[in-house]
């Protein structure tokens, strides 16, 4: 009789081998490539730094210098999203809307008025879109985010009040007639350094409330309240657009707070107040009727402004008019504030009467969209506005603190762009923000790019070990 083998399998002792924690990865270093091409927008041109003084005209025709730096940032973003190709086209499949009015931008050269410009204006604001997917397809989209944004208003902020301290030939500023004293900063104009200051300050609330229950928040209170000096402005100028649009999505903000640990139902409940202001808004309007006065203009009073907008009502009517000649298409993207080329082609009466210059925007970003791209354009943008809300929303109840940067980030641009001018705009930084939160990242990309050891930081394939046995 043969001896049956003893059982190993029941005589050794079960060993189970540790599996490794995948901890998420860093945003790897070529974040600071968009982090440049931030950092720009949110200042001077380049070329503007060497010659202050150049107005619209000379941004016409380009500068070689910005237009070099921004073709070599280009160029090397393409290059690194060829190594993240998966993930770039499946977020490129999940914003059509974009592409569509990227595509439609580009069109427009076939019958712009100036289609050098137009060209050229529509690579710059399909540029600020590649840095964007560099951001985007990094391993941790929310966590690349945070730290650009950190990052580039660490330096702008502290620089900026140096310059309006001690610099002030760089920092300081005077209107058109000379008698108002207002501070740019780093920027060019007391507007531009109230948007950053909005993002500023709304970025580093978001810190604050995210990292509080770990006690980490020094940083972003210290950034939040330099950025709150900034953001009040000068003793008789500031950027009461970005102050307002500040204090609105701060509320929304810190709102969201008391959502959080119903995430699960955060879409509901916003979707629910929305309805319900929808409701309340006529009556509350009536209301003020009754004393002769309108929600709009307690605010625009308790700002200093009136309900002309700063004259601004002036040149929407005069803009409108133009755009009536070629309301389907419009006149071609960038194509109509050209500087002194458009004074015979578009003519603006009601302004003229006003002041002897032309300033070199709208205003507003959704007229400025309307007279360069039309209807259709118009029609686009609120496609891409519609999806962008819309898929924040479901990032609140996915991923909350994703979510709820998007939505108030997201807000605050749209409500700067009532009074001012940033949408399609590649050369202003709330473009690079407003692309930076509303484009849509599929959870598979953050959830398999944030967990998956296959993918190295710079977002190239690396093949994982081989498990034993395989």
């Amino acid at each position: 009789m043969i001896p049956a083998k003893p059982d190993i399998s029941i005589a050794a002792p079960l060993v189970e081998t540790p599996t490794p924690t995948l901890k998420a990865r860093k945003p790897s270093l070529w974040i600071w490539i968009p982090w440049v091409w931030l950092f720009i927008a949110s200042t001077r041109l380049l070329s503007r730094w060497f010659t202050p003084q150049v107005g619209v005209d000379a941004d016409l025709s380009g500068s070689p210098l910005d237009r070099g730096v921004q073709m070599a940032l280009i160029a090397i973003g393409l290059i690194i999203l060829g190594g993240r190709q998966i993930q770039t086209k499946r977020i490129l499949r999940h914003n059509r809307w974009l592409m569509v009015l990227f595509g439609y931008m580009m069109l427009s050269v076939i019958w712009s008025n100036f289609p050098a410009i137009t060209l050229r204006r529509g690579f710059r604001s399909m540029g600020a879109f590649v840095m964007v997917l560099m951001v985007l397809t990094e391993d941790d989209p929310l966590a690349a985010i945070r730290l650009l944004l950190r990052r580039v208003y660490l330096v702008h902020i502290p620089l900026s009040i140096a310059t309006i301290k001690y610099f002030r030939n760089i920092g300081v500023a005077y209107d058109w007639s000379g008698t108002e004293e207002m501070w740019v900063g780093l920027t060019n104009h007391k507007n531009n350094l109230g948007q950053v200051a909005m993002c500023s300050g709304l970025s580093s609330a978001w810190g604050i409330l995210q990292d509080w229950p770990k006690k980490k928040w020094t940083l972003d209170l210290l950034l939040f309240v330099l950025t709150m000096w900034v953001l009040k402005g000068s003793k008789n100028s500031h950027s009461s657009t970005a102050i307002l649009a500040f204090v609105a999505s701060a509320a929304i903000l810190f709102g969201l707070q008391f959502i959080k640990k119903r995430a699960a139902r955060a879409k509901r409940i916003v979707l629910t107040g929305v309805i319900v202001f929808a409701l309340v808004a006529p009556v509350m309007y009536l209301a003020f009727e009754a004393f002769n006065t309108t929600p709009v203009g307690v605010v625009l009073e308790a700002t200093g402004r009136d309900m002309t907008f700063t004259d601004r009502t002036l040149l929407w009517t005069d803009i409108w008019n133009n755009a009536a000649k070629t309301p389907v298409l419009g006149v071609g993207f960038g194509a109509f504030w050209v500087g002194r080329l458009g004074y015979a082609l578009y003519p603006m009466p009601n302004w003229d009467r006003k002041t002897p210059w032309r300033p070199g925007e709208g205003h507003n970003g959704f007229v400025d969209v309307y007279v360069d791209l039309g209807v259709i354009g118009v029609v686009l943008l609120l496609g891409v506005i519609a999806s962008a809300v819309g898929s924040a929303l479901n990032d609140l109840q996915d991923q909350f603190e994703y979510g709820r940067l998007r939505l108030v980030l997201l807000l605050s641009v749209l409500m700067n762009n009532m009074a001012e001018s940033s949408l399609l705009n590649g050369t202003q930084s709330l473009w690079f923000i407003f692309l930076l939160v509303g484009v849509y990242v599929p959870p598979m990309i953050r959830q398999s790019r944030a967990k998956s050891p296959s993918h190295s930081a710079d977002g190239y394939f690396r093949p994982g070990p081989v498990p034993a046995g395989a």
